[in-house]
C-alpha cells in the first residue's frame, strides 16, 4: 500500500489492528503487531493512538514498558521496532502492519516476519511512502502483477485525501521528483546526479553580495583534506552562497581563523551550522564546535544527529527548483567547489552518494546542513479537528 503523505494509510492500519482484536480464532491468544523501522519510531507512530482507539471495556491490561495491550478476548497487540528484525521471531502472529516499509531491512520480510506469520496463516500490510526503486517497489510490483492471489496492491495520491491548498503548498516548496514521490506515491529512481535540479546558468549569480543587516551563516564540514566551508545568507525565503573557504590538509582552528578574519566583524552577526559529528570529534582535546566557540563564534545551530542524507539532499533540491518552478537558492561564481558538487556528484545505488573522489561532497554537505536546519521539508500541518492524524 504505497500512498502519498498524510493520505490516511497509517490511520486505516491502526483501525485494522484494533478491529482485529475481538475476532475469534481457533486458539486462545491471537497476536498482532504494529511495526516501524525503529522502536522509537513505532512508539511515536502507533502507541498513543492504539491505546485511545481500543474501547476501554476491551482492554485487560496495558504494559507501557513492553508497548503491549492485552484484551478481555485473550488477544494482544504489540508495538515493535524492526531495527532488530529478530524481535518478531519466537512466537506466532495472526497479523501485523509494517509502516515505512521502504526503510526496513530488505531481508526482514522473508527471513524474520513471514516465518512468524506462517503457523497461523497471518496477514500483513506493507505501507508507507515510496523511497526509490528498492525492495518496496519489487514487492508492490509482485503484488499488483496478479501472479499470487494471496497478495493485493493498493495506492493513492495525497490529492485524493488532502485539501487542494495543502497539496499546492507542497508543490511550491518541493522539487518535482520529491513531490512525485512524497505526494503522488511514485517510485522514483535515485540513480544519476544527486543535485539534478541544478543548472549553472540559472543558479550561478555574480551579482551576489554580502548583506550587512543579515547574519552570515558559516556552513561547516569538518573534513581535513580538503576542508570546505560555505558562506551563506538567507532572508527567510531565499538562500545565497556568497563565498567559500577551501584549505588542504588543515584543521578546525586554521579554518576558524580564516573565517574570523573575513567575517568576524560582520554587523549582522555570524551563525555556525554544520556536521553534528563535530560535537564529538576532538582537535587538541576539544570538539570542533568548542574550538569555534572560544574563537568568538558563539551562536551555533546544529542538531544532535545529522539528518538522513536523502532528507538533506531533498531539502537542497527543493530550494534549487520546486515543482512549482521557483528557484530559491543561488551561489556566487567564487563558490567553485559548490558548483562542482552540484554538477558532478552521483548516487552510488543503494550505498548513497558516490564518495570515491575525495574532493567532492564536502561543499554541498556543508551547505546542506544549514539548509536542512532552516528549511526542512515539513510543509504539512496536522488537522486540529482530527484526533488521530499522521
Amino acid at each position: 500500500m504505497p500512498a502519498g503523505r498524510r493520505s490516511g494509510k497509517t490511520e486505516i492500519a491502526k483501525r485494522k489492528l484494533v478491529m482485529s482484536l475481538p475476532i475469534k480464532k481457533p486458539w486462545s491468544d491471537p497476536r498482532y503487531f504494529a511495526a516501524a523501522p525503529t522502536r522509537d519510531q513505532a512508539k511515536r507512530i502507533f502507541w498513543r493512538d492504539l491505546k485511545a482507539l481500543a474501547p476501554p471495556d476491551w482492554i485487560k491490561k496495558v504494559y507501557e514498558t513492553d508497548l503491549c495491550i492485552t484484551t478481555v478476548f485473550g488477544s494482544e497487540l504489540r508495538v515493535v521496532g524492526l531495527d532488530k528484525p529478530q524481535r518478531i521471531e519466537g512466537t506466532p502472529w495472526d497479523g501485523g502492519v509494517l509502516d515505512e516499509y521502504a526503510n526496513m531491512r530488505t531481508e526482514a520480510w522473508a527471513e524474520n516476519i513471514r516465518p512468524a506469520l506462517s503457523d497461523r496463516g497471518g496477514w500483513c500490510w506493507f505501507i508507507g511512502v515510496p523511497e526509490g526503486l528498492d525492495h518496496y517497489k519489487e514487492l508492490y510490483d509482485y503484488a499488483r502483477s496478479g501472479a499470487d492471489e494471496d497478495w493485493g496492491a493498493y495506492s493513492w495520491r495525497s490529492s485524493e485525501i488532502l485539501p487542494p491548498e495543502e497539496v499546492e503548498a507542497a508543490r511550491r516548496v518541493l522539487d518535482p521528483r520529491t513531490f512525485r514521490q512524497e505526494y503522488e506515491a511514485s517510485f522514483e529512481g535515485a540513480t544519476g546526479r544527486v543535485y539534478y535540479a541544478y543548472r549553472a546558468d540559472v543558479h550561478e549569480d555574480e551579482s551576489i553580495q554580502i548583506v550587512e543587516r543579515l547574519p552570515i551563516s558559516i556552513c561547516c564540514d569538518f573534513n581535513v583534506d580538503p576542508c570546505i566551508w560555505e558562506i551563506a545568507q538567507t532572508d527567510g525565503k531565499r538562500v545565497w552562497a556568497a563565498d567559500e573557504i577551501v584549505f588542504r590538509d588543515t584543521n578546525t582552528a586554521e579554518m576558524g581563523r580564516e573565517a574570523f578574519a573575513r567575517y568576524g566583524d560582520h554587523k549582522g552577526g555570524v551563525v555556525i551550522y554544520g556536521d553534528a559529528a563535530g560535537s564529538a570529534r576532538s582537535t587538541a582535546g576539544k570538539s570542533d564546535y568548542a574550538i569555534l566557540f572560544e574563537m568568538g563564534f558563539r551562536t551555533q545551530r546544529l542538531k544532535r544527529a545529522n539528518p538522513a542524507v536523502k532528507d538533506r539532499v531533498n531539502a537542497v533540491n527543493a530550494l534549487l527548483g520546486s515543482a512549482g518552478g521557483e528557484t530559491r537558492l543561488r551561489h556566487h561564481p567564487r563558490c567553485a567547489a559548490l558548483r562542482k558538487d552540484f554538477e558532478t556528484i552521483e548516487w552510488a545505488g543503494s550505498n548513497g552518494m558516490d564518495k570515491t573522489k575525495k574532493e567532492l561532497t564536502h561543499a554541498s554537505d556543508a551547505l546542506g546542513y544549514f539548509i536542512e536546519y532552516e528549511f526542512p521539508l515539513r510543509v504539512l500541518r496536522p488537522d486540529p479537528a482530527s484526533r488521530f492524524y499522521k
